[in-house]
């Protein structure tokens, strides 16, 4: 029998205490956990190629890692015997998120700002992966609107621009000598 292949949904989408405990100590005022799961494997890849997910440094994160997604920023931590790693990355560094479904497995990848993630999830908890996928997809969907209240600062926005890599820097500075 394969590890996790009979355990109970809530082992996936329920943080375990001492993961919180440490999650608690860098949560901002006023960040919650909206959303949890917890994957088979995860790994990453940042550089120039990162991207192509062959250059750069590549790594695993140890552990049993755990998606977390709180109102202000994706976490992807994980807690070995002697250590606990933790990523994150705000929303407006995501440029995209996307659900690659197999047989035995699912595949989230995120990619945006020179990082290439790809978090490996159990095929029977493919509901709780797809929620994950639409909530994260919503916040990067969020990020690229415009603000609703007030007026958008232009530096502000061609900052995001640049962020998005909607602009090349040499862009941002010609631009931003405009304003």
């Amino acid at each position: 029998m394969v590890e996790g292949e009979n355990d109970p949904p809530s082992k996936f989408t329920e943080l375990p205490e001492k993961y919180m405990e440490r999650i608690r100590k860098i949560l901002s005022p006023g960040e919650n956990i909206e959303f949890s799961l917890r994957s088979i494997a995860g790994s990453h890849a940042q550089g120039m190629n990162a991207r192509a997910f062959g250059g750069g440094a590549a790594g695993t994160q140890a552990g049993h890692p755990w998606m977390v997604i709180t109102n202000q920023r994706l976490m992807l931590v994980s807690k070995g015997l002697m250590s606990f790693e933790e990523r994150q990355f705000r929303y407006e560094q995501i440029s995209s998120v996307e659900l690659k479904q197999g047989l035995v497995e699912d595949h989230i990848i995120i990619t945006g700002m020179g990082v290439n993630e790809d978090w490996t999830f159990w095929k029977k908890i493919r509901d709780h992966t797809m929620q994950g996928v639409q909530i994260l997809q919503g916040k990067i969907s969020q990020r690229s609107q415009p603000q609703s209240t007030g007026q958008q600062d232009p530096l502000n926005e061609l900052k995001m621009r640049l962020v998005r890599g909607e602009i090349t820097p040499e862009q941002y500075e010609k631009l931003k000598g405009l304003l």
